[in-house]
């Protein structure tokens, strides 16, 4: 007999099929993401006590629960409910919002500059909510995804060196963990944020703790005006690596509105009007050809050409990225894909950049961390970059025994090790 714990296996339906109707939760046995098996709780007390119920079922048969939302972050949260889609019930936060042209929207507070949104609210129609009361959200990330999905994965957009990262915006959180409870944290306003911060714990936590239900998150001002330019393709990489050293340092463009991507300079000129026009001005001085694209303003053109999923991720210190980019291209080649950040020396290289590369360099002075799969030849020269994953550390372990105790969230390899 199969089980949820083996990857080739679909989980017996059988106890979930009793909770779902006990609970008063639709069940859509191959409706959910990559066909596996999905339940659309419409209301919050449903969710909670089907949680309950299949906490003691988890007794008799190993029942394992992943929380969906538009099945964006998915492959990073949650690899293996990704490889085995019928092995995992997929509890859809998406049925919370009800009607289908529901926004989400639970409460924006222009004048305080917050949001609290259901965490299956799209991230697109909470950005142009905010946009409308003179505010942009954070983190800048575009394309299909859910509030909730990128709080459980702890994703952070090209704004985080300036603004901090996700979780740094996080106010407050409701959310259900696996035992059916309704917890809170924080708070809605940031005058109303007291106590322990344990709602971030879910930012980055990737759905191990429970289901997130709700968040409120703490808004940013929006520019007075955007201009997103481009150079023309530079020779090599490191000659673009170069340009884009060379424009940070005459102007005031900030880390976030600068990148390199397959020999070209991506550049966001953003902030007050005098500010931006002072700053394109002594960009022409120093780039010929820039190309101006829409949107004209509006930075959605720009985070989405420097969001890409990265296998690798390599980080140095902005003296060394010059260096560091020359070993690469004299190693793996042409670096087609990778988005580099000079402002904060940081690299990060696709699967298929990786995946088609048959060397490393040799003497690499910089961090390395893999987020995907290494083909063999580059392991060696990984290998010795990479510190070795250590123990489970004993904080994790008593959280995820006090969130989660029956193990219905938990996946293999997370926790983080120390």
């Amino acid at each position: 007999m199969t089980t949820a714990t083996d990857p080739a296996g679909a989980m017996d339906l059988g106890p979930v099929r009793a909770a779902c109707q006990e609970a008063g939760v639709v069940l859509d046995e191959t409706g959910g993401i990559g066909g596996g098996p999905a339940a659309r709780p419409a209301t919050e007390a449903s969710l909670g006590n089907l949680i309950a119920l299949l906490t003691d079922r988890s007794q008799q048969s190993p029942i394992r629960l992943v929380p969906t939302g538009g099945g964006g972050q998915l492959r990073w949260c949650r690899p293996d409910a990704t490889l085995a889609p019928a092995g995992f019930l997929q509890l859809s936060m998406g049925a919370l919002l009800g009607d289908p042209s529901a926004t989400g929207v639970v409460e924006y507070v222009p004048g305080d500059g917050t949001l609290t949104a259901l965490a299956g609210a799209d991230l697109s129609v909470l950005r142009a909510t905010v946009a409308e009361g003179g505010h942009r959200l954070t983190p800048a990330i575009f394309g299909s995804c859910t509030l909730g999905g990128v709080l459980a994965s702890g994703r952070s957009g090209l704004d985080r060196h300036s603004f901090g990262p996700t979780r740094h915006h996080l106010l407050g959180m409701r959310m259900i963990d696996g035992t059916g409870r309704h917890l809170r944290s924080g708070g809605r306003l940031v005058k109303n944020v007291t106590g322990f911060d344990l709602h971030r714990l879910h930012a980055g936590g990737r759905g191990i703790f429970g289901p997130i239900v709700e968040a409120s998150m703490r808004l940013m001002p929006a520019p007075e005006a955007e201009q997103y330019v481009t150079s023309p393709p530079a020779a090599s990489t490191s000659a673009a690596v170069e340009l884009a050293l060379a424009i940070r340092g005459a102007t005031t463009i900030r880390e976030q509105g600068l990148f390199v991507r397959d020999r070209v300079v991506h550049v966001l000129l953003s902030g007050r009007g005098r500010q931006v026009e002072a700053d394109r001005h002594r960009l022409e001085g120093l780039v010929t050809g820039l190309e101006e694209h829409d949107p004209g303003p509006g930075a959605e053109a720009f985070h989405l050409a420097g969001e890409r999923q990265s296998a690798v991720r390599i980080s140095t210190v902005p003296s060394r990225i010059a260096g560091t980019i020359a070993a690469l291209e004299a190693s793996i080649g042409g670096l087609t894909g990778a988005v580099i950040q000079p402002g904060v020396a940081q690299v990060d290289l696709p699967q298929d950049l990786i995946s088609g590369a048959s060397a490393w360099p040799s003497l690499l002075e910089a961090r390395v961390s893999v987020r995907g799969t290494v083909p063999e030849p580059l392991r060696p020269g990984l290998t010795a970059t990479v510190a070795p994953a250590g123990p489970e550390s004993r904080w994790t372990r008593r959280l995820v025994e006090a969130f989660d105790p029956a193990g219905l969230f938990q996946t293999e390899g997370f926790p983080a090790r120390s």
